[in-house]
């Protein structure tokens, strides 16, 4: 004789998790000093990262949302454009995007934030993307020299939203 509840099984079948995970993306710290070349301002700075957690079939089959969220510290008084442009293997664009951060007129932190977020026909364009490259483009303004202070930062992080079930 046995004392035991009966278990259903088929419990399996309801199984799903949604787990969420964050990562850091990108970090630039870049003085105003690196807008000078040879004593002329140039306009244009741009770093890239190269991305292979969309290689791995498991991520791209559950990953089903991703938001990037940049924060800008400046303070340089020159706003700036930041633009972040997504490419596959084949260096073809997948998605691109632009956000701005304001001026610094007294040379202390202002902050600005930008969430980019990922679902659908983006989503399809980020699961393709392996490059990352980030251009800051200096704004019109007073101009830069090697008297100037300040400086821009750049950081972001990317949360990851998946779910995972049961296909039986």
């Amino acid at each position: 004789m046995s004392c035991t509840k009966a278990v259903d099984f088929n419990q399996v079948n309801d199984f799903k998790i949604t787990p969420v995970f964050e990562s850091s993306l990108v970090y630039l710290n870049e003085p105003a000093s690196r807008f000078l070349v040879k004593g002329n301002e140039i306009n244009i700075v741009k770093d890239s990262v190269n991305i292979d957690f969309f290689n791995n079939q498991f991520n791209a089959d559950h990953l089903v949302k991703a938001e990037f969220l940049f924060e800008t510290t400046n303070s340089i008084n020159r706003a700036f454009q930041v633009q972040v442009d997504m490419f596959d293997t084949n260096n073809q664009l997948q998605h691109a995007f632009t956000f701005t951060t304001d001026a610094s007129p007294s040379n202390s932190d202002v902050k600005n934030e930008h969430i980019e977020v990922f679902e659908g026909n983006a989503l399809t364009a980020l699961l393709n993307s392996s490059k990352f490259v980030f251009t800051l483009y200096i704004l019109p303004g007073v101009p830069i020299d090697n008297t100037t202070v300040g400086s821009i930062i750049l950081r972001s992080k990317a949360v990851f939203y998946l779910s995972i079930e049961n296909t039986l």
